[in-house]
């Protein structure tokens, strides 16, 4: 009985250890999952390949080899102002009448010619012409488990010169490099940031390997709603870009941030930051910089108020709403818009109080003087569709590895620890149970047993006189010898 009941109590522990076991794997499974596995996996992928193209809208534009040759854009030939007359007097009238409205600047005698005569700077803008945005973001070397490389090119192009091809209808065009931490998304500290800029008819290149600050192409994962720095590659600063607050875009979980900026003097910002990292004069620099920057015109070919003969030096100001959706749980970034506003003023103070004035602005915008880039659109459909199914499908992968399947595990980790416990207890108990139910006939037997021992030592009663037989000598040798004189032969 005893091997039975011992047995028993293998059968049902085992199982019980077994869950216990069991338990206590998924249970660590999950906390895994949760706490190192799915953390580690929240890095900036290393094949990134993306490309964002804007909706097309009507903008303006600065066309700068027409400013430089004096020669009005064919949209604007056909306008009086922007006539320029001959020297055998034809078109002679609305010479005249240009420059009397102060949009012409005559300069010589009869014999002038196109570089004697200068035409308004609004000969030079075309404007509500289809603009839009491209940029393709591709991950380069160096790229490792820590750090990623990321190369931008980004392009403003002109929909109505496509046919013309890429250079026709390039406005401008940027080469970023940057190289980021995975993790946080931002910069490392370190010169490795270049920047190479392309203008319609040739190519300038800044100094590379350059300190920046500050996110662009990606927030961090777990995005926080406050505000970050982000850094804007026309301007070469870095800004507060401010969290408005958690919206949907095409279904997904989306934060909303907001960036306000301008205007900034675009001439000086960029001087300064290239004099920063570099020494001495570089033509580089100087190319860059020289677009940004109009010197000896006068104020009635920029329309400013006041005397038009007076003569002017324009900076080049840069004004931005920029506004961004980021999926807060991958940092993608799954719409983004940009409302840019260029145009030159004579310096910071007059730019502000231009700016500020809401109808010189709507003025502007009718019949642009001053206006160097104006364009307001955000991503295309297109674009939007296939970085929202992206961003749904890194989101729901973290989701699944990071809170469905931990929980999951979790439960039937706990089911598992409370059925091992249970029928643990059970096995025991039974045992318990079995045993207590064999001790009483126990005590019966070794009661029954006993009692001869007490019985057997009674020797000194059978000495007593007709205890057990006749007295004479075999009586006192029986009771002397008491432990062996009570057997049956005694009582016999």
């Amino acid at each position: 009985m005893a091997r039975q009941s011992s047995s028993a109590g293998r059968r049902s522990t085992v199982p019980a250890l077994v869950l216990v076991g069991l338990g206590t794997f998924l249970i660590t499974i999950a906390l895994a999952l949760v706490f190192f596995v799915v953390p580690a996996q929240k890095k900036t992928p290393l094949d990134i390949n993306s490309t964002t193209v804007t909706e097309v809208s009507p903008g303006a534009v600065l066309v700068g080899l027409s400013l430089a040759t004096n020669t009005p854009t064919d949209l604007n030939a056909d306008r009086e102002e922007c006539r320029v007359p001959d020297a055998s007097g034809d078109d002679a009238a609305a010479g005249e009448g240009a420059a009397e409205g102060g949009d012409v600047e005559a300069v010589g005698d009869d014999e002038a010619d196109d570089s004697e005569v200068q035409l308004a700077v609004s000969c030079f803008i075309d404007n509500d012409i289809p603009l839009y945005s491209q940029r393709r973001v591709t991950a380069v070397e160096p790229s490792d488990s820590d750090v990623i490389t990321m190369q931008a090119a980004q392009s403003l192009l002109r929909e109505d010169l496509a046919d013309g091809g890429d250079n026709a209808a390039l406005i401008n065009a940027t080469v970023d490099r940057i190289t980021l931490d995975r993790v946080t998304a931002m910069p490392i500290d370190e010169a490795t940031s270049t920047m190479q800029v392309v203008a319609a008819g040739g190519e300038e290149s800044a100094p590379v390997g350059f300190v920046r600050d500050g996110l662009q192409y990606k927030f961090p994962f777990d995005t926080e709603q406050k505000s970050y720095p982000y850094f804007d590659a026309s301007t070469f600063t870095t800004n507060p870009i401010e969290f408005v607050g958690e919206t949907t875009v095409g279904g997904v979980e989306a934060y909303e941030f907001r960036q306000d900026l301008g205007p900034i003097d675009m001439w000086s910002s960029i001087r300064d930051h290239f004099a920063s990292i570099s020494e001495g004069y570089d033509p580089a620099v100087e190319s860059v910089l020289a677009s940004y920057r109009r010197d000896g015109m006068t104020a009635g070919q920029w329309g400013l108020e006041g005397d038009p003969e007076r003569e002017v030096d324009m900076r080049r100001f840069y004004t931005n709403t920029r506004t961004i959706w980021v999926n807060p749980s991958t940092g993608q970034i799954v719409n983004g818009s940009e409302d840019i506003f260029q145009f030159f003023a004579e310096d910071q103070a007059e730019a502000d109080a231009f700016f500020n004035d809401k109808t010189a602005v709507e003025e502007e915008r009718a019949e642009p003087t001053r206006t160097a880039v104006r364009f307001q659109s955000g991503w295309n459909e297109e674009t939007q569709e296939i970085t929202l199914a992206g961003a749904q499908d890194s989101a729901d992968t973290l989701n699944t590895f990071g809170r469905v399947v931990p929980i999951i595990l979790g439960i039937l980790g706990v089911l598992s620890l409370i059925g091992g416990i249970v029928l643990g207890a059970r096995g025991g108990g039974a045992g318990s149970s079995r045993t207590a139910g064999r001790r009483p006939g126990a005590s019966r037997s070794a009661g029954r047993a006993g009692s001869a021992g007490p019985a057997g030592t009674a020797g000194p009663a059978g000495s007593a006189p007709g205890g057990y037989g006749s007295g004479g000598p075999a009586g006192p040798a029986a009771g002397g010898s008491g432990p062996v004189g009570p057997g049956p032969d005694a009582r016999a």
